[in-house]
């Protein structure tokens, strides 16, 4: 198992919580446990050492700032992926900077986000989440932990109620208890190991709400596992999945748009009138209505979406179409020439003169 213990504030217990962690792991459970301390501080890595009998392994993990986001990514990963190759668990202890990529987290099965429980500390454990919140939606994500920590008193209702404000799922553990004792232990004994029990009996409580954490989580890839087809690849990094996000907007507004096109031919009444009085349906072109009214004029479509009115002779009906003037063919009268030659009926039409 692989846990990440991480935030932007300082002074929220990371330090504590990674050394003491570790130690339940390799006393409690006789695991072989590996800190790994990113911490430009150190100051977990020398907690553990000044502690004998010491069965942790510790790493000094020294990450490239200056060196860009992708560099600290692959340095990172080197560095876990080696220490996790020769240890049950790894416990890494990282203080987060804005240079960093969201992705070092999906290389951990477990992020705790320890967290004081004042309003100031509250709101800044919440947007750090939130702006990770990718990380932990897909399948094979890791699981989020906030840990309210040096708690004092009744803090920890306080705390329990104001975490409804968080947008987004995660697993509160138990409150960490703060003393002047546990202060005074950094460096001489564990917290598992202290005289005050109420203290290192709250510390105990959150070891097994992470061991039981870790139980859910590997449950959860495991059912996952076999009831879904193998995820994909997972995404190179937060601008990739960025890009995806945006391409996967830009098609469903191409979409919408084309359907909104169709609607709008569909309402659109036939545009043409042929001469021979035909009228073709729009919906349907095997649809074909003969009309008995007069022939009307065809519309031009050069001149149709122009302001300017369609210019015929005085022997047009003018009418209106919106905003825009068509011109309407007053039928004309059918002459035939047969009638102009013939000057009197044939005989069988005209009535016969029986007086002669």
């Amino acid at each position: 198992m692989r846990i990440l213990i991480t935030n932007q504030k300082g002074g929220v217990g990371k330090s504590t919580i990674s050394a003491n962690l570790a130690h339940y792991f390799a006393s409690i459970l006789n695991r072989r446990t590996t800190l790994v301390d990113f911490d430009t501080q150190s100051s977990s890595s020398k907690w553990v050492r000044s502690v004998k009998p010491q069965r942790i392994t510790v790493f000094k993990g020294s990450l490239p700032l200056s060196d860009g986001a992708n560099r600290i990514l692959i340095e990172s990963r080197k560095i876990i992926q080696g220490v996790y190759a020769r240890s049950e668990i790894v416990i890494a202890d990282l203080t987060w900077f804005d240079v960093f990529d969201s992705e070092m987290m999906l290389d951990f099965d477990i992020v705790i986000l320890p967290t004081a429980i004042s309003e100031v500390e509250l709101i800044a454990t919440m947007e750090f989440a939130a702006r990770h919140e990718w990380v932990f939606q897909s399948l094979q994500s890791p699981s989020l932990v906030i840990v309210p920590s040096r708690v004092r008193g009744d803090q920890a209702v306080k705390f329990r109620h104001n975490t409804e404000r968080f947008p987004f799922g995660f697993l509160l553990t138990p409150p960490i208890i703060d003393s002047v004792e546990a202060k005074k232990s950094f460096g001489n004994r564990f917290l598992l190991d202290m005289k005050n029990h109420k203290l290192s009996n709250s510390f105990k409580i959150f070891c097994q709400s992470i061991e039981q954490t870790a139980r859910i989580h590997f449950d959860r890839l495991k059912n996952n596992n076999a009831s879904v087809q193998p995820s994909r690849a997972k995404l190179a990094s937060s601008l990739s999945y960025n890009i995806k996000k945006t391409d996967a907007i830009r098609t469903l507004d191409k979409q919408k748009m084309s359907v909104t096109k169709l609607e709008e031919q569909a309402k659109e009444s036939p545009l043409r009138m042929p001469a021979g009085g035909v009228t073709i349906s729009q919906s349907d072109p095997k649809k074909v209505q003969t009309s008995s009214e007069p022939s009307l004029g065809v519309l031009q479509d050069s001149n149709f979406f122009t302001e300017n009115p369609v210019i015929q002779d005085e022997s047009f009906a003018e009418g209106t179409y919106g905003n825009q003037k068509i011109i309407r063919r007053e039928p004309k009268a059918i002459f035939s020439l047969s009638r102009k030659v013939l000057g009197k009926p044939p005989k069988f039409l005209r009535k016969q003169d029986t007086s002669k």
